[in-house]
């Protein structure tokens, strides 16, 4: 049934390495974050500096700044800071779900996240890279 199990008790007999451990938060959050909160940036300047609410391209890009990037800029918060809590590294605790919430309507908070994350990291720089 355990597949997982099997495979690592078959690896130390054999002399491989062992497996890592399953991460379930593991991703390349901080791209991901980095490029939605651009985005974010770009659709919504562009939003308020050319484009009438009432035109149908209006509408489209305020959609997708309001109600697709926003969302996931917060999911990407979440899943970063889950990311660094499982591996150890630092848990944000409250701070994280104010961030999430706080990037729901201006994900530009973002920011604020990275800056509160790199305080708070220990100084090994391979902790925080793609995992």
């Amino acid at each position: 049934m355990n597949t997982r199990a099997e495979s690592a008790a078959s690896n130390e007999g054999s002399g491989d390495r062992p497996e890592p451990p399953d991460r379930r938060f593991d991703g390349p959050w901080l791209t991901a974050l980095a490029a939605t909160v651009a985005l974010w940036t770009l659709l919504y300047a562009l939003d308020r500096a050319f484009l009438t609410p009432g035109t149908p391209i209006g509408a489209t890009v305020a959609f997708a700044h309001g109600y697709l990037l926003a969302p996931l800029a917060t999911a990407t918060v979440l899943l970063d800071a889950l990311s660094l809590a499982e591996r150890r590294v630092v848990d944000l605790g409250v701070f994280k779900w104010v961030y999430a919430l706080a990037a729901l309507p201006a994900p530009p908070v973002a920011v604020l996240y990275y800056a509160h994350r790199e305080w708070l990291k220990p100084d090994d720089g391979e902790l925080l890279g793609w995992p």
